[in-house]
């Protein structure tokens, strides 16, 4: 009798050894590894940065081709609640933005509007951009865009051509019986 109770807690502990196995195999991963829901980063094609009390969200250049004219998209913000003045310099060309302390500033409203000689780069590159806010001065990297995509054609400086990027939505395969 003794000899079968010994079996059983044997056993029981077996159970409670692979059990807990298991409960670590199924957690372990994350216990060591990176979490992707952790990381913080743009859900949009502009950059978000944080220079002194400047916020930028989504701020990116709009241009139609290579080192061409480009216009400044996005919005900045004040993380203190008071005015400031940011200045974003881009290919030798500074520009100044007034943020109210109480709003953000929307750069898409034509009232906003800010357009640069040349975005120092190609559409689908970065661009080093320095950005000052009181005496604070970072350099951030801010993406250039084209008017390839639709919601970007009516920022492009001097218009978008869409037939520049006619062939990327044409499906002649399908209108001459392609695959079905």
């Amino acid at each position: 009798m003794k000899f079968a109770a010994s079996k059983a807690t044997t056993r029981n502990a077996a159970v409670a050894g692979l059990a807990a196995v298991a409960l670590l195999g199924a957690t372990g991963c994350s216990a060591i590894n990176l979490q992707a829901t952790t990381l913080q980063y743009a859900p949009s094609d502009g950059i978000v940065a944080d220079v002194g009390d400047a916020e930028l969200r989504n701020i990116a250049l709009i241009t139609s081709e290579p080192d061409s004219e480009a216009r400044y998209i996005g919005t900045l913000g004040s993380a203190s609640g008071e005015p400031l003045e940011v200045t974003i310099t881009v290919a030798g060309t500074e520009t100044r933005f007034s943020v109210p302390g109480d709003d953000t500033l929307k750069l898409e409203d034509p009232a906003n509007e800010q357009i640069i000689p040349s975005s120092g780069g190609r559409p689908g590159t970065m661009v080093d951009a320095t950005v000052e806010v009181d005496g604070v001065s970072e350099t951030v990297g801010i993406t250039i865009l084209n008017g390839t995509l639709e919601e970007y054609r009516p920022f492009v400086p001097g218009g978008a051509d869409p037939s520049v990027d006619a062939h990327l939505y044409e499906t002649p395969a399908a209108e001459e019986g392609g695959h079905h």
